[in-house]
C-alpha cells in the first residue's frame, strides 16, 4: 500500500487486483487450505450417515435408505426434517379445532339470542305496567276503572242556540265560515257528541271538509283563525255575522257596539239576526219578573 500511495488512483486499483489474484492462487495450491480426505473426517461423515439412516428407519420404516454409489453414496435428503410431518399434522389439527370452535361459538351465540328472545316474550307481561302480572309482582292495587264517555241518546242532547242554527244550515265545501265551527285546533273534525249534529249532517260535514281541503280552502294540519280566513261571501257581511254570533253566544258588548257602528255606515247589509236578538232581549228585560 505504501508503494501505491504516490501513484494515481487507477494504477493503484490495478495493482491491488493483481495482488489479490496472486494470493488466491497461492491459497488454492496450499495443501493446508485444501479439503483432503482424512481418517477422522471420513469417520465423522460415516457416523452422520448411519445416524440419519437409523432416524429414517424409525420415522419412515417403508423408505429404502440403502447406500447407492450412483446417488452420492446414500439416498438421504439433506433438507429432510423428521418433524415436518408432525408439525404439518399439528397445524392441520389446530386449524380444524379453530374452525370448530368458531362454528360452536356462532351456534352458541345464536342459541343464546333465541333463549333471550323467548325469555323476553315469556316475561313480557311482567314488565308491562298495564297487565295483572305486573301489578302482582310490584304489589300494586288496581285503581278505579277509567270513566267512559256518557252515551246519551240524541233526543236528549242539550244543544246551544248556535249549534241549533248550524244544524239547520246546508253544509257545503264553500261554507268555510260554517265548517270552521266543527274543526279542532289541529284541523281534526270534531266528533258528533261534540258537534251535536245528526248522523246525516255529520256525514255531510265530513264530505264538505275533505272537499274544502282538496280545494285549498282549509289547511290539513291546523285550523285557521277568523282573521286569517278568506270568505267566499261579502267580507263586511261575513264580519257582521261573526259579530252577531258573539253577541248571541256571550253577550259581547264590544261586538254589539261594532254592529251599531256598522249599521250606520253600511245599512245595506243583513242585520236581521242581530235585530231579532236585540228585540228579544229588550222584551225579556221589559217583562217583570214573577213575584215569589
Amino acid at each position: 500500500l505504501s508503494l501505491c500511495t504516490p501513484l494515481p488512483h487507477v494504477l493503484c486499483v490495478g495493482i491491488n487486483a493483481e495482488y489479490m489474484g496472486q494470493r488466491r492462487a497461492e491459497t488454492e495450491e496450499d495443501p493446508v487450505f485444501q479439503r483432503l480426505e482424512t481418517g477422522p473426517i471420513t469417520k465423522l461423515e460415516q457416523d452422520e450417515i448411519e445416524l440419519t439412516r437409523r432416524i429414517f428407519r424409525r420415522v419412515q420404516p417403508d423408505r429404502d435408505a440403502t447406500l447407492d454409489d450412483a446417488k452420492a453414496k446414500h439416498d438421504i435428503d439433506p433438507y429432510w426434517d423428521p418433524y415436518h410431518k408432525v408439525r404439518s399434522l399439528k397445524e392441520q389439527v389446530t386449524a380444524e379445532f379453530d374452525e370448530y370452535a368458531r362454528l360452536v361459538s356462532v351456534a352458541e351465540q345464536k342459541r343464546m339470542r333465541i333463549q333471550i328472545k323467548r325469555s323476553l316474550l315469556r316475561h313480557m307481561p311482567i314488565y308491562n305496567p298495564y297487565t295483572e302480572q305486573f301489578r302482582r309482582r310490584h304489589g300494586r292495587e288496581a285503581s278505579e276503572p277509567m270513566p267512559e264517555p256518557f252515551r246519551m241518546p240524541d233526543r236528549h242532547w242539550e244543544r246551544t242556540p248556535l249549534q241549533v242554527r248550524l244544524g239547520r244550515e246546508r253544509i257545503t265545501w264553500r261554507d268555510v265560515d260554517i265548517i270552521q265551527h266543527f274543526l279542532s285546533d289541529n284541523g281534526y273534525i270534531l266528533p258528533r257528541r261534540t258537534t251535536m249534529l245528526s248522523r246525516k249532517k255529520q256525514k255531510e260535514l265530513v264530505q264538505a271538509v275533505k272537499r274544502a281541503q282538496l280545494m285549498m280552502l282549509i289547511p290539513y294540519g291546523w285550523k285557521v283563525r277568523d282573521y286569517m280566513q278568506m270568505p267566499l261571501m261579502d267580507p263586511l257581511q261575513w264580519t257582521a255575522d261573526r259579530l252577531t254570533d258573539r253577541v248571541i253566544e256571550s253577550g259581547d258588548r264590544r261586538s254589539r257596539a261594532m254592529l251599531r257602528v256598522m249599521m250606520e255606515k253600511h245599512p245595506e247589509l243583513n242585520y236581521r239576526n242581530f235585530l231579532r236578538h236585540e228585540a228579544e232581549r229588550k222584551a225579556a228585560e221589559a217583562t217583570p219578573a214573577p213575584e215569589p
